[in-house]
């Protein structure tokens, strides 16, 4: 019998992707000086990220599925201080672009395999869960990410951020290959037609597609917000990166206060239940920042305190709704994940695409997409809901029961 990975284990080799995001997004204002270029173009250091993240995802969890956990893991990890280590020592743009590119698909594989590792060794319910504390212990890291990336910045420069990455990354390389155990008990040769067919089997789910894209635009609600709030703060509030730093650490207290909340509640409450109470408060939390920022003009708590609430609606949303996404086909858990994952990378990639791109004078645009991608997840998560069979179907999702008996809970 698999004994189950440390939780701990696994939550900071899942946060080191979004950690690597966070960490550098205070400094884009300071790259576009540093390169001369235009903010829009500096913008790709982030929606490239989240399209390396997308597209590595897709691939590892289906390979994962065939070659095991662990050699993938590794490999990620591996991968992820390359580009690291590029960054570091880019001496162009696009060189700093191709570094994060890299350092993205690597860093994916810990956000793909941890949930994938999850889900191996846990029933849906504990899945839930076990995500919810993985993401509740991965919070703390990815807050403190921007106050460190900040203030980094504005002592030692830019690249100071990519040092202190690398050093962490390697110490988490080390200590995996140390103590994680390959879980996936049925390993075999890559096989590509099996891995398209895996993709075919989940996109003709209308419950997985449904479950799918309510955290993908939940992401991408979050990624959109904070593609653009640096510029926000530094260009119209005139504040230094520190500010954003410091106070992007309000909502990412809600979403440490959400996740809380689902590991205490959600074997009580149910997952579904849970999932649906996450949307509804994060839609609210939409229309807060549409009427503060556009009723009583743009200030950092106009910004802040509705993403808050955001946050703790996300953090309620986010680990059902992945645990729900993967349960419709235990068998292809690999693939399940690194679907879900490609999914909220590419809406979150678009969101922060298309916000870079539209005027930024007011703080219009961002309330605009942040509110109808909040909206968009609510309506998708009743539809996955309502093809399920709604609150009260049965636990066991409805392709292919969960898998077996619970390990180590």
């Amino acid at each position: 019998m698999t004994r189950p990975a440390p939780l701990f284990l696994l939550a900071v080799v899942t946060a080191i992707g979004p950690g690597a995001l966070h960490i550098v997004t205070p400094s884009l204002p300071a790259l576009a000086e540093a390169f001369a270029a235009a903010p829009a173009i500096v913008q790709l250091v982030l929606t490239l990220y989240l399209a390396g993240i997308a597209f590595g995802q897709l691939v590892i969890g289906p390979i994962s599925d065939r070659c095991g956990r662990r050699p993938v893991l590794l490999a990620g990890l591996a991968l992820f201080l390359a580009g690291t280590a590029l960054c570091g020592l880019a001496w162009s743009l696009p060189v700093l672009i191709l570094g994060r590119v890299l350092q993205a698909c690597g860093g994916c594989a810990g956000m793909v395999l941890g949930r994938a590792i999850i889900r191996d060794t846990y029933d849906r319910e504990h899945a839930a869960r076990a995500i919810a504390m993985v993401t509740l212990a991965m919070s703390f890291g990815t807050s403190v990410a921007p106050a460190i990336g900040a203030y980094l910045a504005e002592w030692f420069g830019w690249r100071a951020g990519f040092v202190f990455l690398f050093a962490i990354g390697a110490a988490i390389a080390a200590v995996t290959a140390a103590k994680l155990e390959e879980t996936h008990a049925r390993p075999s040769s890559v096989d590509a037609v099996a891995m398209i067919g895996s993709f075919a089997l989940l996109v003709r789910s209308p419950v997985f597609v449904a479950f799918a894209l309510a955290t993908g635009f939940t992401s991408a609600s979050w990624f959109t917000f904070t593609g653009i709030a640096p510029y926000l703060l530094t260009n119209l509030l005139h504040q230094p990166p520190s500010t954003y730093g410091v106070t992007i650490l309000v909502p990412m207290v809600g979403y440490i206060l959400g996740n809380t909340l689902t590991v205490r509640l959600t074997q009580r409450v149910g997952a579904l239940r849970m999932f649906l109470l996450g949307l509804g408060v994060s839609a609210a939390s939409g229309v807060m920042l549409a009427v503060w920022t556009l009723g009583f003009g743009l200030g950092v708590w106009a910004m802040m305190v509705p993403m808050a609430l955001s946050s703790v609606g996300n953090g309620l949303s986010q680990p059902p709704g992945m645990a729900l996404g993967l349960s419709v086909y235990p068998r292809f858990a690999g693939a399940a994940s690194g679907l879900i994952g490609f999914v909220q990378m590419i809406v979150s990639a678009l969101g922060t695409l298309l916000v870079g791109a539209l005027p930024q004078d007011s703080g219009l645009w961002m309330a605009v997409i942040v509110g109808a991608s909040l909206a968009a997840a609510l309506v998708c998560g009743v539809l996955g809901v309502r093809h399920q069979g709604g609150l009260r179907a049965a636990p066991a999702a409805p392709a292919e029961k969960a898998a077996g008996p619970v390990l180590g809970s």
